[in-house]
């Protein structure tokens, strides 16, 4: 079968599915409750998926009350040096011209990638971040889903996204959408919580980075790699991380 296949069937169904590589999940495999919601394991892939996975409109009504952009804004001066560093190693992998940040928040890291030279562009679905984006940085920022900025044609060499995927109700269009703005050979720069990784117990109800519904997709390295490779684009590297997340570069191979 098919991952796209297994997609439809899991859903005909109503049955929970892994949404790195679309596997019927069983309950019988659970890693915990927390927040009323089941975290289920993959056994093709390893990523962790909550049971029941929110809605959209769940989603909306959570996070009318997320306050994690005031969060880091006291934390500008750090995160645009370290957002640097990171923009020169991309850098070291194509010749760019152009970088959007998906999930900017506040916008730090479009300024990094303005200070070097790139045209860059922030997109964020918090209008509230977006409006402190504009106010500091200038007209480089939309309040905008990736989905609806990928289909107004927009492109960019180089994709950052950090911390967003395990958030989204739907990673597969999001996916989808970064290979869609970026060209042949494009790099994604992406990071996210590691679901399998070999600090998280067996049940992982007590961890406290592990918080439905903030966070509904804990990838493997497996699973992410899947996902991406659907759409066209192939992990170059995995970085090795002593904490439970994943960090890539993936390359648009076509």
């Amino acid at each position: 079968m098919t991952a796209q296949a297994a997609q439809t069937t899991a859903q005909s169904h109503a049955a929970p599915y892994c949404r790195a590589c679309f596997a019927t999940l069983d309950p019988a495999h659970c890693r915990g409750e927390k927040n009323g919601y089941k975290l289920l394991s993959c056994t093709a892939c390893g990523s962790v998926t909550v049971d029941p996975f929110p809605t959209v409109d769940e989603l909306i009504a959570y996070y009318q009350s997320y306050k994690g952009s005031r969060v880091y804004k006291p934390k500008e001066t750090k995160k645009i040096r370290r957002a640097t560093g990171r923009i020169r190693r991309l850098k070291n992998y194509i010749k760019a011209s152009s970088f959007l940040d998906v999930g900017c928040n506040c916008g730090f890291t479009v300024k990094a990638a303005l200070n070097e030279g790139l045209a860059g562009r922030g997109i964020d679905v918090d209008a509230e971040a977006i409006k402190y984006a504009t106010e500091f940085y200038g007209p480089h920022f939309s309040a905008i889903s990736v989905e609806d900025y990928a289909a107004q044609g927009n492109k960019a060499d180089i994709v950052h996204t950090s911390e967003v995927i395990e958030h989204v109700p739907n990673p597969d269009t999001f996916v989808k959408a970064i290979a869609d703005i970026l060209p042949k050979d494009g790099i994604l720069y992406l990071t996210t919580p590691q679901g399998n990784h070999w600090t998280y117990p067996k049940d992982m109800s007590n961890v406290k980075t592990v918080h439905p519904p903030s966070h509904i997709t804990y990838f493997s390295k497996k699973g992410i790699a899947l996902l991406l490779e659907k759409h066209g684009i192939k992990v170059e590297k995995f970085f090795f991380s002593f904490k439970p997340g994943i960090r890539l570069i993936a390359r648009k191979v076509k």
